[in-house]
């Protein structure tokens, strides 16, 4: 057995689409074709490592470094089945870790849905859907326990949340805190750029440069907005932007402005894009949040219930 950076595209393609259902846990991964592995694997601080027995590929990891974050990322770490348990794994790890630790500011080395190689995998309720992204390593896999065990820390776990779309209606009481919220003078309506102000500004609010980047890029797209006409049409919680894909209704994020959270806001706003994926061909809804985010609260009100639970993992380097 050898570790080699060179590899053929088109093989490792084939490789990690042998693989995506031989986890244990049940994660299956979603097949891929090579342009979206040379995407993953190929160019500046990424590194992709194979073992080779022969002529015949047996294990890939592979994994990202982002400068901007001092981090690097664990992408993919996978030993053929046949040739687990002889220290294949370790190999490929040590060598993909002390590679991604020589990048030049590389501090630290997560697995985490920061990473920039999104790993679809496959939500098996209701006949079959994938979710876009892996936010970390499944608890109940064997990587979970095999990296664990060489030194990599959990740090946060992510739940995963899914729901049905289908004949979607809010719970009961959304009525109730709808009319009252109505009452003091906030409305939940999509966003209008005319009449609307302070979206921008409730990203600095709640602390979310990066949501702001990416809503603010996207205000074309309808986002369910709850603006206060007590306060000059303010926008004072959001969720969005709403489009669906492949029958996934997706946002990128929801958000509450601190002075006005505890009143049922957030809860309304979500139960509200849910009815409006629902009404434009939405058959499902598939997100993560971590066990300690009280939005959690939001996701289980709207009858969201947990799918998956992955692990937050972190490596720090050695001094």
């Amino acid at each position: 057995m050898f570790i080699t950076r060179q590899f053929d595209i088109q093989a490792v393609t084939d490789f990690y689409n042998r693989m995506r259902n031989t986890f244990k846990g049940g994660l299956i991964l979603r097949p891929i074709h090579a342009d979206t592995a040379a995407y993953w694997l190929i160019g500046d601080n990424r590194v992709t490592l194979v073992a080779m027995e022969g002529e015949s590929m047996i294990g890939l990891a592979s994994g990202v470094y982002l400068n901007e974050r001092k981090t690097g990322y664990l992408s993919y770490l996978c030993v053929a089945p046949e040739m687990r348990g002889q220290g294949i794994a370790t190999a490929l790890l040590d060598a993909l870790e002390q590679a991604l630790f020589e990048l030049d500011g590389c501090e630290k080395l997560d697995v985490v849905f920061h990473n920039p190689v999104c790993l679809p995998w496959y939500v098996a309720e209701d006949g079959g859907h994938y979710h876009p992204c892996v936010p970390g390593v499944d608890v109940s896999s064997d990587l979970f326990d095999f990296l664990t065990h060489h030194g990599w820390i959990e740090f946060a776990r992510q739940n995963a949340y899914y729901r049905r779309l289908e004949g979607y209606t809010d719970p009961p009481q959304m009525a109730e805190v709808r009319a009252r919220l109505w009452n003091e003078g906030i409305e939940i309506t999509l966003y209008d750029s005319k009449h609307h102000r302070g979206l921008a500004e409730l990203f600095d609010n709640i602390g979310n440069p990066g949501w702001k980047a990416q809503v603010m890029a996207n205000t074309d797209k309808p986002i369910v907005v709850a603006v206060d006409h007590n306060a000059s049409d303010l926008v004072v919680a959001y969720t969005g932007p709403l489009s669906v894909s492949e029958g996934r209704g997706n946002f990128c994020g929801i958000g509450t402005r601190k002075e006005y959270r505890g009143r049922g806001i957030g809860k309304v706003v979500f139960c509200e894009m849910c009815r409006r994926h629902a009404d434009h061909g939405g058959e499902f809804m598939s997100l993560y949040t971590g066990t300690t985010n009280p939005a959690r609260n939001i996701y289980e009100a709207a009858g969201f219930r947990i799918v998956r639970s992955f692990a937050d993992l972190r490596k720090e380097k050695c001094v």
